[in-house]
């Protein structure tokens, strides 16, 4: 009994030091464009890859509240939240980096993901966020329980602290030629985190979300080759697969990749069936 709770001490010590860790990350500047064509096309990433997690008006969520666990909320991004403190850079280092205003790491925002974001993109998205109107809403700091520490030490929540993997010398992205190509959709694949739940070979994998189904097989050894790319859109849009089956949205962000046009998800797909034909991965 001593060993076991010498163990948890050091595992739940070891996880609070991990994120009390501070990161000097000092990203190159990139182009904030300010014309309205540009913020309209950041509004609509953000509607794709933000509102997921921080809400239709992107003022935040209870993102994640599992009571054996604790609670991780998306943050307030309108200047009611921490839109008054980011200038250009703060951005920049929050989503490419992973890395708040106080040079702390962010939980479970998914800047592994973003770090692959083209500067014009991202650049699009950061001008957006700029135009946000002040929405009220607070939200408190994320706190992990005993267990929600040690299961996070143990690595058990997945790679939810971005900060500690990304090469922060990486130097700039820049997104291929946009179209209905697999190169473009490798591109979204890649920004969308869609490995996080399929897995790295995109056959199957498991959310870390506790309560998450498993990611099903996205290869054309899966059901999606049967589909087609119309049918492919048609599900993006409606969350109804063509066998008729009813995807959960509140673990497959369907209607946020609806918001995709046909261009991009088409690329999506034509990416997808250039996989291997893999089975299932055991989960």
């Amino acid at each position: 009994l001593l060993v076991v709770a010498g163990t948890v001490f050091y595992l739940n010590a070891s996880a609070k030091g991990r994120m009390a860790k501070k990161f000097d990350v000092q990203p190159k500047a990139i182009a904030i464009p300010t014309d309205s064509a540009s913020i309209a096309v950041g509004q609509k990433w953000a509607s794709v890859l933000c509102a997921e997690c921080h809400g239709a008006d992107l003022a935040g969520t209870k993102f994640i509240e599992v009571p054996e666990l604790g609670l991780i909320p998306a943050p307030n991004l309108t200047p009611s939240g921490v839109g008054k403190s980011y200038a250009d850079l703060d951005w920049l280092r929050a989503i490419r980096h992973g890395v708040g205003y106080d040079g702390r790491p962010l939980l479970v925002m998914p800047a592994n993901d973003f770090q692959y974001m083209s500067d014009e993109h991202l650049g699009q998205i950061i001008a957006y966020l700029k135009t946000l109107p002040p929405v009220k809403q607070d939200w408190a700091a994320p706190k992990l329980t005993l267990m929600g520490n040690v299961l996070f030490q143990l690595g058990e929540l997945g790679n939810v602290m971005g900060a500690e993997t990304i090469d922060h010398a990486k130097p700039a992205h820049y997104a291929p030629p946009r179209g209905a190509t697999a190169e473009y959709g490798n591109y979204l694949v890649k920004i969308g985190g869609c490995r996080t739940c399929h897995g790295e070979q995109l056959n199957g994998g498991k959310d870390p979300n506790p309560e998450a189904p498993p990611g099903p097989n996205l290869t054309p050894g899966g059901a999606l080759s049967s589909w087609g790319a119309d049918g492919f859109v048609k599900t993006m849009r409606t969350g109804v697969t063509p066998l008729g089956k009813e995807i959960n949205g509140a673990f497959m962000p369907w209607k946020a990749l609806g918001k995709y046009d046909d261009d991009e998800l088409q690329a999506i797909y034509a990416y997808l069936m250039t996989q291997p034909k893999l089975e299932m991965a055991p989960i």
